[in-house]
């Protein structure tokens, strides 16, 4: 189905990101969309079934992130049907990307798509967030982050400040809230060694809702108590 949009695919990919794909990248995304969709009638991946949303909100809103990337190793937090990490993985295939999420459904879908597409140094990780964010592999590991959709700041921020390496940033991908969460994030950030670097808005068209993706950077090390036990950042987020 998504090869009919092979075009549009492309069009887009370089209006809005910037960026010229190959023909193996078009044809990945293809691959992705279709099984996005065959998956969904039993997993419920998304509510966003129309092909032509799919390329918009899903993966072009998923790629705009790419150019506030540093570094190599990079995670997912919350990917749930893989935004952004499989996109930006297409695109930036040079990218070490670890895919995290709590329900393991959704990663034996992922699990399909990285041995369908034969993407390399790709992998996903069960787990909470929260003891994602202790496990001695992962705490202070990452040059990259992003989330999106998962939390409010506040909270997001004690899921990725501690899996980021000192002057790591993490990316979070918001909407029309996005100052409004940044301004509630002020203790979390003083707390978990975090500064604000901005927030960047981009337009992807009339038919796209508001996008920004706040960019922080970590700038001392989190404190070890941090994360706090699951369930605790969303029930006594830090503000």
């Amino acid at each position: 189905m998504f090869n009919e949009y092979a075009d549009q695919i492309k069009g887009l990919t370089y209006r809005h990101i910037g960026c010229q794909l190959t023909e193996l990248q078009i044809s990945q995304l293809c691959q992705f969309g279709d099984l996005l969709l065959e998956w969904n009638q039993r997993l419920n991946l998304t509510r966003i079934t129309d092909p032509q949303e799919v390329i918009l909100k899903h993966f072009l809103d998923s790629m705009v992130i790419q150019k506030f990337i540093q570094g190599i190793h990079f995670a997912d937090l919350g990917t749930g049907a893989g935004f952004p990490g499989i996109p930006l993985k297409i695109l930036r295939p040079e990218l070490k990307v670890v895919l995290m999420d709590s329900l393991k459904k959704r990663l034996a879908f992922l699990d399909v798509v990285i041995e369908k597409l034969d993407l390399k140094d790709i992998n996903t990780v069960h787990a909470r967030a929260e003891d994602f964010g202790r496990d001695v592999h992962y705490r202070e590991y990452f040059d990259t982050i992003s989330s999106r959709a998962v939390a409010r700041l506040p909270i997001l921020l004690e899921y990725a400040l501690p899996v980021l390496k000192i002057q790591g940033r993490f990316l979070a991908a918001k909407g029309l809230q996005a100052d409004q969460e940044l301004t509630e994030s002020d203790k979390a950030l003083k707390i978990l060694g975090g500064i604000s670097e901005g927030i960047e808005h981009f337009n992807l068209g009339n038919s796209a809702e508001h996008r920004a993706v706040i960019l922080i950077r970590k700038v001392r090390k989190t404190p070890s108590q941090y994360p706090r036990k699951a369930g605790t950042p969303t029930k006594i987020p830090i503000v």
